[in-house]
């Protein structure tokens, strides 16, 4: 049985080793006083510790990731000791959104520090996207108030999204599938995003690759089911589902976001 440590001693940077303990913290808070709690929105590398961690807890604790969309990859995480108050949740508690009409030099970056500056948590900030009517930004619902007059100070033009709302829009994704004589992610990156395996190599050498948020420079890296990879300025794809066939071979489901 792996444990805090084990985890721990698998990652490299010192933050991702700190934000393990944080969340491991949370979990055992969770074990002691009951009920259902919250994370703010977790990174791609967030979400791969919460989901390592949680199987820590398994025969304890039950646990959801929720973005507030389909396609979402910032998402929120949920922890609870009953399994009804996961698989009841009310997310409408917990996710709003805002439409904001589209203006020159706008982008999600200039959005983010916007709201940094004004004062707003960025852990509070899921998805950002730009759609056919403007950009759309996902937040938590508990800080609707907060950015409702941020944006008014600042004579943005805007409207609040419930979270029902938010359930019209999606980031676009499509299911693909290969079979594959091995699980190395530039034969898999290669495919779905329909580039050679050298032109996927020399991303994951210049530093453009990273699986579950942590960056990989080895093209060897072996893949595993719900691995998330994202290169950069192509987009990002999960593995849904390997299965290895008689001959050694991997029939392999991915998930590839689209980029809008």
């Amino acid at each position: 049985m792996r444990s805090l440590e084990d985890i721990i001693q698998d990652l490299k940077k010192e933050e991702d080793k700190e934000e393990a303990r944080e969340i491991y913290k949370m979990f055992q808070r969770v074990e002691q006083k009951g009920g259902i709690y919250s994370t703010g929105f977790l990174s791609l590398t967030e979400q791969y510790l919460f989901q390592k961690i949680s199987f820590l807890f398994q025969n304890i604790l039950y646990t959801r990731l929720e973005g507030g969309i389909t396609g979402a990859e910032r998402k929120r995480g949920f922890v609870s000791d009953k399994i009804e108050l996961i698989e009841y949740l009310d997310l409408s508690k917990y996710f709003a959104g805002i439409s904001l009409i589209s203006y020159e030099k706008i982008n999600s970056n200039f959005i983010l520090e916007f709201l940094k500056e004004k004062g707003i948590s960025l852990d509070k900030i899921g998805d950002i996207w730009l759609t056919h009517d403007g950009w759309k930004i996902i937040f938590a619902n508990e800080i609707r108030d907060d950015i409702e007059k941020v944006l008014n100070e600042s004579n943005f033009e805007f409207k609040i999204l419930s979270f029902h709302e938010l359930q019209s829009y999606t980031k676009p994704s499509k299911i693909l599938r290969t079979t594959e004589a091995s699980k190395r992610v530039d034969a898999i990156g290669s495919f779905a995003f329909g580039i050679s395996r050298s032109k996927m190599q020399t991303y994951i050498k210049g530093g453009g690759v990273e699986v579950n948020g942590r960056k990989i420079q080895d093209s060897f890296y072996e893949l595993n089911m719900g691995d998330i990879v994202t290169v950069h300025n192509l987009g990002s794809f999960r593995i849904l589902d390997i299965k290895e066939t008689s001959k050694g071979k991997y029939h392999i489901e991915i998930e590839r976001m689209m980029k809008k």
